[in-house]
């Protein structure tokens, strides 16, 4: 296993409760992350430094952009668009989960189809009642699993017959067959186990389907080929990174968002940067992100 050494920075003078989703805008060159419990959502520019906070109104899973403008999103309360002029945040009615106050989205990634999907977790995810919803172009949606703890880090491989995703519970990534034509997805298997004290949290995948994930707890990313084999370790100054992504202008940059909500002030001040971003370069190269296309 490589123990190459990474140059790490801090993206941002930003600290947030509890970071997560993030995703690279190619078209604007910019980089989005949310505070989740807190309903509220950065995009800013490495370039030029600027920086945009944006409070949603609730909790907010995760989003993505639309291809018409504005932003996709998985609250609280369900599916919904965000609109950047009115500040208006417009749920769609109805929408998975929308009275059911156990859960919440907590992660999700726009298909190869320009469908929104994404996934809820009871809040303090002891329960395996999560499930995994696509939001359809046409604004209705489909459940597409059940039976999660927490559902996290989602992605494609290359040829795009493969669906990964990870249930953090049950500390594995599933792999499925993904069938492009209906946008969904059958026969579940476990594609990488990890041990019970080890908790993958959100990933990428790059360009030659390598994995890239953080390790909640474990102050990591870990980086496995294509058959879900150890390539390296990346420590962090932080116990609890949450998700990554790939950005940049060449898109070889990996961006890592990490959480303090889980931290006592003690641990908060042996580990102060714990709940910033970070960005390291690397040798691979992620793919375009898709958009959704209702």
């Amino acid at each position: 296993m490589s123990k190459l050494t990474y140059q790490i920075d801090q993206v941002f003078e930003t600290t947030l409760e509890h970071g997560e989703g993030p995703f690279w805008d190619e078209v604007r060159q910019e980089y989005f992350w949310v505070d989740l419990l807190q309903g509220i959502y950065y995009r800013g520019s490495t370039e030029t430094g600027h920086l945009k906070k944006q409070a949603v109104g609730q909790p907010l899973g995760v989003m993505a952009l639309r291809e018409q403008g504005g932003q996709v999103m998985a609250v609280r309360d369900g599916f919904g668009f965000f609109d950047e002029e009115s500040l208006q945040l417009e749920l769609i009615q109805p929408s998975p989960e929308q009275d059911n106050r156990e859960v919440r989205f907590n992660d999700g990634v726009v298909s190869p189809q320009g469908q929104f999907w994404a996934g809820t977790m009871e809040w303090d995810g002891k329960k395996k009642i999560g499930k995994l919803f696509r939001l359809n172009t046409d604004h209705s949606f489909t459940t597409l699993e059940t039976d999660l703890f927490i559902p996290n880090g989602m992605g494609w491989n290359a040829k795009v017959d493969t669906f990964f995703m990870i249930d953090t519970g049950q500390h594995c990534v599933f792999a499925y067959d993904y069938d492009l034509q209906n946008d969904g997805i059958t026969n579940r298997r476990v594609f990488i186990q990890f041990e019970d004290n080890e908790n993958p949290d959100g990933m990428a995948i790059d360009a030659q389907d390598h994995f890239w994930i953080a390790m909640w707890g474990g102050a990591k990313i870990i980086h496995l080929d294509q058959d879900g084999n150890k390539v390296e370790e990346i420590l962090l100054p932080v116990p609890f990174p949450t998700s990554c992504c790939f950005g940049g202008g060449n898109l070889d940059q990996l961006f890592i968002t990490s959480s303090r909500i889980t931290m006592n002030q003690d641990q908060i001040d042996q580990y102060p940067l714990s709940g910033t971003s970070f960005v390291i370069p690397t040798n691979r190269k992620g793919k375009p992100g898709y958009r959704f296309a209702g």
